[in-house]
């Protein structure tokens, strides 16, 4: 997939070092030429030998020639290490690397090289969640973006610290997927192509009340929506995200239009609608329960050893409420789950709703509701747009926000 591509590794001083390690046999094992450069802190976690054997390609530490851990004395390394190169992959990218990033500080090789690359730049972060959380890491993060640099952002869990929260470096093959996705884009493709325009996403499942504290509600993560969210913002588009209580990435809020927290399929809907006369597209990624019941209890049930017995009804079917009220040249789009013939079933949602594209997801044993990766494709009422494929989820934000910017597009030259 990536032969005759080459790629520059940059590696900094954090724990997670050593997962550079993989990654950079990941980019090998599609054909792709590796070379990695370290910065004299990543070399306390891994040595250049390693990465040199696995890429079979000098590794470098120093920005200047002439020391004991620079294998060749090129006084233009920092220069030549980015000419020709299909993408520059910083991984993991340590709070002190993003700051002298974000203001253009080069006075390690790992730095120096980031000024020099005019390729697509790829940075993961990984650290602490408080030191991620920090005002002063958020705004280095946004200000690397707005210079064109994907961020792929960190993941929640347990830290090599003991603590909790966001930082873990994210998962190797969504950094791959980004790097790969950057390096093979085509660079015609305007990186604002969807400035001014107001883009609607709604993620996480719906919760249904049985009583003031029982609900029905689903596995959804909101992953995708987040994901999608993210990615429009970087294409230029102006966000506003309607979510049910989901974990949101640290720094996404800044950069929202508007954010609103719904619980409800009712909430869901009565947000959409009050948002749809604004809106140049709606993205309806949300998981909204298929069935509510039938009876709110406005008091919390006491147990008392009986059988319970609920009646459930529908939910409102948002998207085709959206389809009937959408103004001229709104685009709308949306997800089918299922279980079986789920193209098809899909193609037949996206005529009945009369919505212009769902992406069409298998739920099976293999790839459960909520997995990282999705069996997918992108369709229309009478075409397959893209093929079913297993995608990260980051790859199938990247193909909704492709078919987004399209139909956007194609409406503005109409």
């Amino acid at each position: 997939m990536l032969e005759g591509l080459e790629f520059l590794l940059g590696v900094t001083g954090g724990i997670a070092a050593y997962k550079a390690c993989e990654l950079a046999r990941m980019f090998i094992r599609e054909g792709a030429r590796v070379r990695a450069v370290l910065t004299p802190r990543a070399t306390e976690f891994v040595t250049p030998l390693t990465f040199a054997a696995l890429t079979g390609q000098a590794c470098l530490v120093d920005a200047f020639p002439g020391s004991s851990s620079q294998p060749q004395t090129d006084p233009y390394s920092h220069l030549n290490l980015t000419r020709d190169l299909a993408c520059y992959v910083i991984a993991p990218a340590t709070a002190n690397t993003l700051a002298k990033l974000a203001v253009g500080q080069a006075d390690n090789l790992v730095t120096a090289c980031y000024l020099s690359c005019q390729a697509p730049v790829v940075i993961a972060p990984a650290m602490n969640e408080r030191m991620w959380a920090h005002p002063a890491t958020q705004l280095n993060v946004t200000s690397l973006q707005q210079h064109g640099a994907m961020v792929v952002l960190p993941d929640s869990g347990a830290l090599a610290c003991g603590d909790e929260g966001a930082g873990r470096l994210a998962d190797l093959s969504d950094i791959f997927h980004a790097a790969v996705s950057a390096a093979t884009a085509p660079h015609s493709l305007p990186s604002l192509q969807l400035q001014n325009k107001h883009i609607v996403v709604t993620a996480g499942g719906t919760r249904e009340y049985l009583d003031p504290v029982r609900f029905l509600t689903n596995a959804s993560t909101g992953t995708l929506g987040i994901l999608v969210a993210q990615e429009l913002i970087k294409r230029g588009a102006d966000v506003t995200l309607v979510e049910t209580g989901i974990s949101l990435p640290v720094g996404l809020k800044p950069q929202l239009r508007s954010h609103h927290v719904v619980l409800t399929s009712f909430d869901l809907l009565q947000a959409t609608t009050k948002l749809q006369p604004e809106a140049d597209a709606i993205v309806m990624l949300a998981a909204v329960a298929d069935y509510g019941p039938a009876k709110y209890l406005s008091n919390k049930r006491k147990k008392t050893g009986d059988i319970w017995t609920v009646e459930f009804t529908e939910t409102p079917d948002i998207l085709a409420t959206l389809a009937q009220q959408r103004q001229k040249g709104q685009v709308l789009v949306g997800v089918s789950l299922e279980d079986t013939d789920w193209v098809q079933r899909a193609m037949k949602k996206t005529a009945s709703k009369r919505v212009d594209a769902m992406l069409a997801v298998e739920l099976s044993a293999e790839l459960p509701f909520g997995d990282r990766e999705l069996n997918c494709a992108l369709v229309t009422a009478d075409n397959i747009v893209a093929p079913p494929e297993i995608r990260p989820k980051t790859a199938a934000a990247e193909l909704l926000s492709d078919s987004i910017a399209a139909q956007l597009i194609a409406q503005s030259s109409d």
